[in-house]
């Protein structure tokens, strides 16, 4: 009877916390085997760190089907990219791809100027390649040494809890007297 007498907002709102907690139970109970699991949140973290924003659940679901692993996995790794940390990871990105492309030899002709005050939208389009170059270069380095981390932080804890999961059902049977 309470149901009935729930304001539509109240009943949104708990149709919504109804839906997450669906979905993290399916997520934490996924049928695929480790490997997969952590492979596909490795190419997830690996897009992150490229400049195509936009694009990384398409990537990473591209990497999923030709390279294997979860595409659900790639997608929520994929979130270690959000707007919180893109300007660290590009940065970092930006500044080994300089020092990257300073070690052959390969300087670039930056017209945009060091300061905010004569930075223009126009001087910066313009000079977008002179960005985007270092941050790629940087990104070939960056994005596999977090991919492996990745995968090996996310294969040893899906690992550990499923190890878990089954001495707790392995526990749960002996009390019961369950084979």
């Amino acid at each position: 009877m309470a149901d009935l007498q729930q304001t539509a907002p109240e009943r949104k709102k708990r149709a919504l916390k109804h839906f997450f907690r669906y979905h993290l139970i399916r997520l934490h109970r996924l049928a695929e085997d480790s490997n997969a699991i952590a492979l596909g949140v490795a190419w997830g973290i690996f897009v992150s760190f490229t400049p195509f924003l936009g694009f990384h659940l398409i990537l990473c679901t591209i990497m999923c089907i030709v390279f294997g692993g979860s595409k659900l996995a790639a997608w929520i790794g994929s979130l270690i990219g959000n707007p919180a940390t893109f300007p660290i990871f590009f940065l970092a990105d930006h500044k080994l791809g300089s020092w990257m492309m300073n070690l052959f030899g390969v300087t670039l002709d930056s017209k945009v100027e060091k300061s905010f005050e004569g930075l223009s939208l126009d001087a910066l389009f313009s000079d977008m390649s002179n960005i985007i170059v270092p941050i790629l270069f940087g990104a070939t380095i960056l994005a596999p040494l977090a991919a492996v981390v990745g995968y090996w932080t996310t294969y040893k804890f899906v690992e550990l809890a499923r190890f878990r999961r089954m001495k707790r059902m392995k526990m749960a049977r002996e009390k019961y007297g369950r084979s």
